[in-house]
């Protein structure tokens, strides 16, 4: 058991924390591949940050904060173009590097036009998309035997999010007693657990 201010430091992912920072080094899976492609956008929450991944018009996976920088409304409600994704309520269109494309409703001299960045991450697609959430520039995605191989038959499920800080699942995979009695049947064990060591 760790004190509060430890498990604080630890387990809080947000922008500046540093476990976030930490996290934010490494390439994240944000989405299967297929479901991109079927809906065309779809939210996702990465580090405590709501992000909406898109495909666009010219076939790239992007990922971009999922509040509009002129309104702050979901981008989800927005229209993927052909080189970006454009909000319906004023016209502003996004890059996939976060760049400010179009404001219509702005007179053309307007000096924010070629200022506006809006945070944007890389995405690498190998059957999944992989969002890159730090600081540039961005490291190679690790080639994964799990995503490269050729000679075998890869399947990506969607399994349910878990409604928990990241540490508690790592935490379970290093417990050999969890597994031991919560998954008696789906370890290979015959019978209860508890009656199994106490034959023993």
């Amino acid at each position: 058991m760790v004190d509060r201010e430890t498990n604080e430091l630890l387990c809080r992912v947000g922008p500046g924390t540093p476990m976030g920072e930490l996290l934010r080094r490494y390439w994240m899976p944000i989405a299967p591949k297929a479901e991109i492609d079927e809906i065309r956008k779809k939210q996702v929450r990465l580090l405590g940050e709501n992000l909406l991944a898109f495909k666009d018009g010219l076939g790239r996976y992007d990922l971009l904060a999922e509040e509009c920088s002129h309104r702050g409304a979901s981008l989800c409600y927005g229209k993927v173009e052909r080189d970006g994704i454009g909000w319906p309520y004023h016209g502003w269109k996004y890059d996939a590097h976060g760049n400010c494309l179009e404001q219509p409703a702005e007179p053309p001299q307007a000096a924010s036009k070629n200022t506006i960045r809006h945070p944007a991450y890389p995405v690498q697609e190998w059957g999944a998309a992989f969002g890159y959430p730090g600081p540039s520039p961005a490291p190679l995605l690790p080639r994964y035997d799990v995503l490269v191989k050729e000679d075998c038959i890869r399947q990506i499920e969607i399994r349910p999010v878990h409604e928990c800080n990241w540490l508690q699942p790592m935490e379970n995979t290093v417990d050999p007693a969890h597994f031991y009695w919560l998954h008696a049947y789906t370890g290979g064990f015959q019978g209860n657990a508890r009656n199994d060591l106490e034959d023993e």
